[in-house]
């Protein structure tokens, strides 16, 4: 008996010791945090003043050698970030919208935009930093790029910006064909060689594409209605197959990481294979920004847009999502 009640006070205090040491981990994880917050809150302070300090010469006035060494020791920034931090600075200091969001986000979130922003599209971009996180933002960027915004409906809502200036600037590509190099196994480039004929390999990967989504679509699971918000594993299967689980967003190859619903489910409640559509983050988050067109058409007709139609139902539904992940992260 005495055997069992030290063995019992044995573990008591072994678990007591644990508990203590996880409450201990916890506090150590939650100051780490605070710290780090304010430092990188403080670090952007000393950012946002250093083209004022470069201007007046602040650094040389208190005998350093260049703006460089002013910052890596009173700030511990480097070179790169001095760099990045005066261009940046410089180019939303006239654009008060920006320039807020570079305050309360960090200027590292203006840095995508940074070489396309203008006095007449400040506040449409300021509009798309304040809610994207940075890589978000970059990934619109380029698909904004790409896209040919000049023919699209939206254009004029974008904020005054002249139509021709993005044709000015030269950042539409007008690529109509890639090519893509593949390593194969001399037999299976043999069997290729030998279905093409004397046909091309456009003609070919067109028909190979058609005779997988044939296979595919043969598979097609029905929709689950009144569902709940797991979705089956038939339905995943068939929505990965269609990408093999790559992101759908056209020129996009990244791993999918959330599978979309182009139907919003808190407007059906269903799962429907046809709706869903495997996304990266990125683009997923530009889905939930209303800045996808075409979206309930194939994923291969999407692309950006300027604004999001504020008269669609699923807009009010992307807001509450929006809402929540900046409450949630």
């Amino acid at each position: 008996i005495m055997e069992n009640a030290e063995q019992n006070n044995m573990k008591t205090k072994t678990k007591d010791a644990a508990q203590k040491e996880k409450i201990l981990e916890k506090n150590l994880h939650e100051k780490f945090v605070k710290y780090g917050e304010n430092a990188r809150k403080w670090m952007n302070e000393c950012k946002m003043l250093l083209p004022e300090i470069a201007r007046r010469k602040i650094w040389e006035k208190r005998r350093f050698s260049s703006i460089y060494e002013y910052a890596a020791k009173l700030a511990g920034m480097s070179k790169n970030t001095v760099d990045d931090a005066l261009w940046i600075v410089r180019k939303v200091e006239d654009k008060p919208a920006l320039k807020a969001v570079a305050e309360e986000k960090g200027i590292n979130i203006i840095k995508p935009i940074a070489g396309i922003i203008t006095a007449e599209n400040a506040d449409f971009w300021a509009e798309k930093a304040n809610g994207m996180s940075m890589h978000a933002l970059q990934v619109y960027v380029r698909e904004f790029k790409k896209a040919d915004l000049q023919t699209s409906s939206a254009w004029d809502d974008f904020r005054g910006a002249p139509k021709n200036y993005y044709e000015n600037q030269n950042l539409f590509s007008d690529i109509k064909t890639e090519q893509i190099i593949m390593d194969l196994e001399p037999e299976i480039a043999d069997q290729f060689k030998k279905l093409k004929g004397n046909g091309n390999w456009n003609d070919l990967a067109k028909k190979l594409l058609e005779a997988y989504k044939a296979q595919i679509e043969a598979k097609k699971p029905l929709p689950v209605e009144n569902a709940k918000r797991h979705i089956p594993v038939k339905i995943k299967k068939y929505a990965l197959a269609k990408t093999n689980s790559a992101c759908a967003f056209p020129g996009c190859a990244r791993p999918y990481e959330i599978l979309h619903h182009t139907e919003r489910f808190a407007l059906t409640h269903a799962h429907d294979p046809d709706a869903l559509t495997p996304l990266c983050k990125a683009h997923e988050r530009i889905a939930h920004f209303g800045l996808i067109e075409n979206e309930n058409k194939p994923a291969s007709e999407w692309r950006v847009m300027l604004a999001p139609d504020k008269n669609k139902t699923k807009y009010k539904i992307d807001q509450k999502v929006l809402k929540y992940r900046s409450a949630f992260g």
